[in-house]
């Protein structure tokens, strides 16, 4: 069985339990869930979607997007992710790309659409709709997903999930009990969200939405899990350690329920921070590994007490049907060398890219089965006695927030602008060891314009941290840029002159803001986005500013008050609305129409 006939079945068995769990509290059952999914899945055959129709799913997260995923699944399609905090320009292109027959959404994203309503309870004269899915050819080769991510040529690359793939990632995640309150965090584009959707309704156990706001905000994230009792969250290491610091820097600190964390989309990095989180929640930790080409590939459940752990976890065993190789440029296995994944979970190929495909998926000389293939990863790794341990890349591709992004995809981007003549995009590593992507350009264009012509295409995870404008490009002697001698981050200097702080508050969050973004100085008039903020970076800032204040600010607060001066302000009033007794959401409300004026 695929995993839309696991779910018929769990809708037999637990019809009445709660499977989705909106943000505000709202519940939906499994019976209502699936009768939503099904009427729906009978409009999209009405409108001639059938056996492998790619359909575009833009649906507000929660109910609504599970619904689209599920009625696309039942109509024989293949659901197509579209996250609507990304661009509509970069949306458009998916769909294009991918060749979608419909969205399911607003308008104009070029293909026909048709945004259901799904707000309330199926209505009257629809029972027939409702009380069986469409008839559809299960099997396991059939495609039901197309995940996409960035592309070293400039074009997104569209992965073809089959049946099988994704039943294999379900079959791992139900080998155990499973706890029965599950929160959806990732982004729909992110292709664990799968792993989240299905771990939680083929188990019968319930699906907490999680707001794009609590998404970016830590301190919202945990009141949700506090109030939800959520016991499985999957995330990206970089937010755990978000969520951790967070968690901790507050003095009266949540009752949580959290039994496993899973994290995955970058190299583990276990802070003192995540050791003390984890041992105060008694959660368990898992590190897994697998690029979107194979889904998940391998499990590291950490053992033992937190305190144990290493700092860099190794990436563990093969899941169930799954192997991997460590292979030289001749395929021969070595004890350090190119991942190669192969069984059950790889995927059929890039969508529309026969080239490329055959050029990742190549012939697995380790089956027993005639035609199997496996994918070539690029990722680098060694074995060691603590299991396989990643080295780094065979090319430029890295990891950023637990995205896939190639450079030149975002040099491209930026290339394309009228006003720029040449561009560079170099990926760098933080102090905390992440990966940040830095762009240079020869323009008659400001970096702040470039940024926004940037923010209009890309997904906020390919928007580089910093952009400078230089005279020329450094070339080598084969007269190709000489990425070696870009300058660095450190050498930037903001547009506006050096104000000091003139106060303890702002000297504190100068200095919060200079650690947080990684430069020498920061005065309080420079602007936190032009000095490479991001959300993720936001989400560190509010919790540094709990810690030193004692005040909780929204993470969007950072991005309204983007200057050091601004934000003081805001922390003063946040701390004069403390002693008043408002919550932050009143703080907000009450220091925004202030700002206004």
């Amino acid at each position: 069985m695929d995993v839309v006939d696991r779910f018929h079945r769990q809708v037999e068995l637990t019809p009445d339990a709660v499977a989705v769990v909106g943000d505000d509290g709202h519940r939906t059952t499994y019976r209502a869930l699936d009768a939503r999914a099904n009427r729906l899945a009978h409009q999209l055959r009405a409108r001639g979607i059938g056996a492998e129709d790619v359909v575009g799913c833009c649906l507000p997260r929660g109910v609504e997007a599970i619904t689209g995923l599920l009625a696309i699944m039942k109509a024989g399609g293949v659901y197509l992710p579209l996250d609507g905090t990304y661009p509509h320009d970069r949306l458009a292109r998916l769909v294009a790309v991918s060749g979608a027959r419909l969205v399911l959404g607003p308008e104009g994203f070029g293909a026909p659409s048709l945004l259901p309503d799904l707000s309330g309870p199926p209505g009257p004269g629809t029972d027939a709709e409702s009380a069986t899915p469409p008839e559809r050819h299960a099997s396991p080769d059939r495609l039901l997903c197309v995940i996409f991510t960035s592309g070293s040529t400039g074009r997104p690359k569209g992965i073809g999930l089959p049946a099988r793939t994704l039943a294999n990632v379900a079959d791992w995640a139900l080998r155990v009990p499973n706890p029965r309150v599950c929160a959806q965090f990732c982004s729909l584009g992110f292709d664990m969200s799968l792993q989240e959707v299905f771990g939680a309704l083929l188990a019968g156990g319930s699906l907490v939405t999680v707001t794009e706001e609590r998404r970016k905000d830590p301190f919202l994230l945990l009141d949700l899990l506090a109030r939800e009792q959520v016991e499985r969250l999957y995330l990206s290491p970089s937010f755990l350690r978000q969520l951790a610091g967070a968690h901790l820097s507050a003095p009266d600190r949540p009752r949580l329920a959290l039994r496993e964390i899973i994290a995955a989309g970058e190299p583990l990095r276990v802070t003192e921070e995540v050791r003390r989180f984890l041992a105060e929640t008694g959660a368990t930790l898992e590190n897994q590994y697998g690029p979107s080409e194979t889904h998940q590939a391998t499990a590291n459940p950490l053992p033992g007490p937190a305190s144990d752990w290493p700092a860099d976890p190794a990436l563990g065993a093969p899941i169930t049907d799954v192997t991997v190789h460590l292979l030289d440029d001749r395929l021969r296995p070595v004890d350090e060398g190119e991942v190669y994944i192969g069984g059950r979970g790889v995927a059929r190929g890039y969508v529309g890219q026969p080239g490329l495909t055959a050029e990742r998926f190549v012939p697995d000389p380790f089956a027993a089965a005639p035609g199997a293939r496996m994918y070539r990863t690029g990722d680098r790794a060694q074995r060691t006695p603590r299991g396989l341990a990643f080295v780094g890349r065979v090319d430029d591709q890295v990891k950023v927030r637990g995205f896939r992004v190639e450079p030149a995809e975002v040099e491209a981007a930026l290339a394309g602008h009228p006003r720029v003549r040449e561009a560079a995009v170099l990926a760098r590593r933080t102090p905390e060891g992440a990966w940040r992507l830095d762009g240079y350009a020869v323009a008659t264009e400001s970096p702040a314009a470039l940024r926004a012509y940037l923010s209009e295409r890309l997904p906020e995870h390919m928007v580089p941290a910093t952009l400078q404008a230089l005279e020329k490009l450094p070339l080598n002697q084969n007269g190709k840029v000489d990425r070696t001698a870009l300058p660095a981050p450190d050498d930037l200097r903001p547009q506006t002159p050096y104000t000091a702080p003139d106060n303890d508050q702002e000297r504190i969050l100068c200095d919060v803001f200079a650690d947080v973004l990684d430069v020498k100085r920061v005065g309080v008039d420079d602007d936190f986005m032009e000095l490479g903020g991001n959300s993720l970076l936001a989400a560190r800032v509010v919790t540094r500013v709990f810690t030193e204040f004692g005040v909780r600010l929204p993470v969007s607060l950072v991005f309204r008050e983007a200057t050091v001066r601004a934000l003081a302000r805001a922390v003063e009033d946040a701390i004069l609305a403390e002693i008043e007794g408002l919550d932050p959401a009143e703080v907000d409300a009450l220091i925004a129409p202030e700002r206004d004026t």
